[in-house]
């Protein structure tokens, strides 16, 4: 067969590299909503990334669009250059004139190839019926053609991405997925790595899309390597900016900026003004995830009964606002320079979250051109999007608007001044009227059907459920809601279907019938059970996601299954709920545990053991009784599991969340601060009230000797050991440890043998204080256990590896400033070379070498974990996160490790008597030891803040 004029032509100006062919379609549909940040809780879960296509190179020459070339090739020259300047009506005539001219000379493969162009041209316009009809002609023409050079199958791969980018952008993601395929396929065929690694990206593109994100993941690391070695080209840019997508959506805010900022300068220096539009709009989303993620620690969980939308204002500081800043500045730009109509809405919409996240309201004409350029939004899965986020972004400004009112009508000691202001902003704020929202909504469900996008469709019909939930219209609500989650049962979306079983359990519980909805949220946590591989990277805001819209589910539940009609003020009742419902909910607590660490570890590598918690207590020794707490709205739930007995017990305290909140914060400071006495055991005793009292009589009765506490929230962050009674400690009574869940860690008995490595800092590191009593604290442990000893400059990682995977030491002791956190990457050890973060260490710890003599058996796991001189991070009312990732990721059985830092010479003395207690007594568990070596410290120096810092998680035998 004749090789194609337009390539034989390309290749005697010098036109292309080897794989060059491939990018034209690289430029097709880079609008979607893949990484768009709404509000922090959009009920919308991620809305996929439009593929990245392989294509032809752009020419950096700039023609007249009013001048019609003569020659053939020209024709398609001047086309690639008028699309990529974002010309696309113009490029398109310049195709089309092409494929006329081809067709005329008879030339089917350079046809269908202009053919292909005009398909991108016309998507890019959002005509999809034209874009579809050029496609499917280009494809026939191809079809009907001896396909035996590599030049015409290229040209038939280069096809059949265009065909994938326009079903993706119709919704067909499975169609997509099978076009990729059949095009990387053909690229292996004819030996092309870059249209290779094109089509795997515009793979992952498709598995995102259909909810599939650990398959999402693992092309992308595939491909990294080729990717970043690849020369600087079209299709660089923008897979560099697909995986910096795809990096933000699963939380790696830094690299993904470092993968966005290297497209940016490919495009930059290719002098792509449409692939640079792309970028800094992920760059934009980049800056508003990372000024978002900033205010997890210092928030709370917020319990809304419905998903949370809008922004946090009250709690963004002058630090974070930066980020918010530079966003909208983004955004802004983007906005008034993009030439495609569809990423310039995107930019007006991001923008309009940042400016709800800073407390700005925007002006009824911004509102309007939004609007307006809403209505001119071809059907298509972006347009159905776009709709929703607006409709989402228009109920937080009623949701404000409704606070501004009350303002001005409700408080009557405001001055003039204050309530001309608040009327000003009300005029301003004003948002839609509800007819105008369900016309929206409407018009979201109608393109989706009209676009036959099932997945958008169940989008649009969910959203529109919970507008009339909002507006307490139940039974229609309700009807729309089993509509939406019919349609993802039915496409088999699971990570969208929970969102539906979620709404159905609130809505059934809200018209009465709780037996319906506790089986909808039953359902619903089954559901993210299942998605536990792919949850993490639902959307670019996973924190935000995660205690929006994940966590709420299980509290909810929770809360149902313990309801009752008794009420009471400030005091601990007993309330009947049946053992079916104590038990589920109790399982919901050690599901939520669960997902908790999921989320904090950006992955579900955890390994869950299949435990009879039950036959755990019950043959405990010493005597044990387990308590799960939860915080709800209201009040406080603690389920307590005794030992012998198969009835759980069940003690509710009523108090506000916000008052819970605020003494678990009080009294973490009073226990931090070593001079506090009188209000610092008041506040002490309100806990111990809140969680132990309504237990005492139980717990004496079954002469319980060891408590273990799975703890929810900033409970957390309180040593259970400093709790008072009035007048004594609970240290003093019983031995206490804290687990992430049962089913994380599992107790068992310890092994006989003691043999440590114990290691550490004495001396300052990278601005670090000195810790002179370290050497103290390693030498007296020595003196009790045998020991092998890394201190300061031996103090190393990749020393601790070694000595860790040669011998099998049942004791790891690091004694050196670390650091717990809500967030993975601040959650880390000190070493004297570097920081070892949480992976690492858990790598160090995990990786074992057979050790020799031992008939290739593989060495148990480490016995105990001790890290003595760590703290939580300051102001993060969840760093107890990062105590129990490292708890479950070390592999070791125990961890003890300090909530806050203590001179190291009171260390070194409750480490030392520890350790002699385990000694002493073979039989003795590590609660006991623990609680010994604490008691001994308390009987020099009452107060908390000397012993109460150090906790065991994991096995407390």
């Amino acid at each position: 067969m004749v090789r194609p004029n337009f390539w034989n032509t390309a290749r005697k100006k010098g036109v292309f590299h080897k794989w060059q062919i491939i990018l034209l379609a690289l430029l097709g549909l880079t609008f979607s909503f893949g990484v768009h940040l709404l509000s922090a809780a959009s009920i919308v879960p991620v809305i996929e990334k439009a593929p990245i296509q392989s294509s032809q190179p752009i020419s950096n020459a700039s023609i007249s669009h009013t001048e019609v070339p003569e020659g053939i090739e020209q024709l398609i020259e001047n086309g690639k250059t008028l699309y990529q300047s974002g010309q696309f009506a113009f490029a398109a005539q310049s195709f089309q004139q092409a494929a006329q001219v081809y067709q005329s000379q008879n030339d089917a493969l350079n046809q269908a190839l202009a053919l292909n162009f005009l398909s991108l041209s016309e998507q890019k316009l959002g005509h999809w019926n034209q874009a579809s009809v050029a496609i499917t002609t280009s494809l026939d023409l191809l079809n009907q053609s001896r396909l035996s050079t590599s030049s015409a199958k290229h040209i038939f791969a280069l096809v059949l991405n265009t065909q994938g980018n326009l079903q993706l952008a119709l919704g067909q993601a499975e169609n997509a997925l099978q076009s990729w395929q059949k095009a990387a396929k053909i690229y292996t065929e004819i030996g092309d790595p870059a249209g290779n690694i094109g089509s795997l990206i515009n793979q992952a593109t498709a598995f995102q899309s259909l909810g599939l994100y650990h398959r999402t993941m693992k092309i992308f690391e595939q491909v990294e390597k080729n990717l970043l070695s690849m020369p600087n080209s079209l299709l660089k840019a923008a897979g560099l900016r697909s995986w910096g997508n795809w990096l933000l959506a699963s939380g790696d805010i830094e690299k993904s900026q470092t993968m966005l900022e290297q497209s940016l300068a490919v495009a930059q220096q290719l002098r792509s003004p449409q692939e640079e539009s792309a970028t800094l709009l992920s760059l934009g989303n980049a800056a508003f995830a990372k000024g978002k993620r900033n205010l997890i620690k210092e928030s709370i969980t917020e319990d809304n009964f419905l998903p949370s939308r809008c922004g946090q204002t009250a709690i963004v500081q002058t630090e974070d606002t930066k980020y918010f800043k530079k966003a909208s500045d983004y955004y802004h730009e983007i906005a008034n320079k993009s030439s495609s109509p569809l990423t310039a809405i995107q930019a007006q919409l991001n923008r309009l979250s940042v400016l709800q996240f800073l407390g700005q309201q925007p002006t009824s004409e911004y509102l309007g051109s939004i609007k307006s350029a809403l209505s001119n939004l071809t059907p298509s899965r972006a347009a159905v999007y776009a709709r929703i986020n607006y409709v989402q972004s228009l109920l937080c400004l009623e949701k404000t608007h409704k606070q501004t009112t009350r303002e001005i009508f409700n408080s009557s000691t405001q001055n003039q001044d204050f309530q001309a202001g608040a009327k000003e902003r009300a005029k301003i704020q004003n948002p839609e009227e509800p007819e105008e929202i369900v016309e929206l909504l409407n018009t979201a469900v109608q393109q989706a059907k009209d676009i036959k996008d099932q997945r958008a469709e169940s989008y649009s019909l969910g959203n529109l459920a919970q507008f009339y939930e909002m507006r307490k219209q139940f039974p229609n609500a309700q009807r729309y809601t089993e509509s939406a989650l019919n349609l993802a049962q039915l496409i088999n979306a699971p990570d969208i279907a929970y969102h539906w079983e979620w709404q159905l359990g609130r809505l059934l519980m809200v018209q009465g019938d709780s037996k319906s909805a506790v089986a909808a949220y039953t359902i619903a946590v089954a559901t993210l059970y299942t998605l536990r591989g792919d949850l993490v990277a639902l959307n670019t805001d996973t924190q935000f996601d995660f205690r929006d819209e994940v966590e709420p589910v299980y509290r909810q539940l929770v809360g149902l299954l313990l309801e009752s009609d008794q009420t009471s003020n400030d005091k601990a009742v007993t309330k009947q709920v049946t053992q079916k419902n104590l038990k589920q909910a109790r399982d919901a607590i050690e599901a939520l545990q669960l997902a908790e660490l999921d989320n904090f570890f950006q992955d579900a590598c955890i390994t869950v053991q299949p435990t009879q918690i039950d036959q755990v207590v019950d043959n405990s020794n010493p005597v044990t009784a387990v308590f799960y707490s939860i915080i709800l709205a209201d009040r406080i739930e603690i389920i307590v599991k005794l030992p012998h007995s198969q009835e759980l017990r069940h003690y509710t305290t009523y108090k506000p969340k916000l008052e819970v909140e605020n003494t678990l914060e009080a009294l973490r400071q009073k226990l931090e601060q070593r001079y506090t006495f009188r209000d610092r055991e008041d506040l002490s005793q309100e806990v111990y009230n809140w969680i132990i009292k309504p237990a005492i009589a139980d717990l004496e009765q079954s002469n319980v000797k060891n408590l273990v506490f799975v703890m929810d929230g900033s409970l957390q962050n309180i040593p259970m050991a400093a709790l008072y009674d009035g007048k004594q400690y609970l240290i003093e009574k019983y031995s206490v440890a804290l687990s992430p869940g049962l089913q994380l860690l599992a107790p068992k008995q310890k092994q006989g043998r003691l043999e440590a490595l114990v290691g550490g800092l004495t001396e300052s590191r990278r601005g670090l204080s000195p810790l002179p009593n370290v050497a103290t604290e390693l030498q007296q442990i020595e003196s009790i256990i045998p020991s092998k000893q890394l201190l300061n400059q031996a103090f190393t990682e990749t020393n601790i590896g070694q000595q860790v995977s040669s011998v099998s030491f049942p004791v790891v002791h690091l004694a050196t400033h670390g650091r717990f956190s809500s967030k993975l990457e601040d959650t880390h050890i000190a070493a004297w070379n570097n920081d070892i973060n949480i992976k690492q260490l858990s790598e160090i710890l995990q990786t074992r070498e057979q050790v020799v003599g031992r008939s290739n058996r593989v060495p148990p796991p480490i016995e105990l974990l001790v890290l003595s001189a760590c703290e939580t991070a300051t102001g993060d009312k969840r760093a107890a996160l990062g105590l129990a990732g490292v708890a479950v990721r070390s592999g070791a059985r125990s961890t003890l490790a300090s909530l806050w830092r203590v001179d190291d010479k009171s260390t070194s003395v409750l480490m030392s008597e520890f350790y002699r207690q385990l000694t002493q007594d073979a039989n003795l568990s590590k609660a006991e030891a623990l609680r010994r070596a604490q008691e001994s410290v308390l009987k020099d120096k009452k107060h908390p803040f000397y012993w109460a810092p150090y906790v065991l998680v994991g096995n407390w035998l």
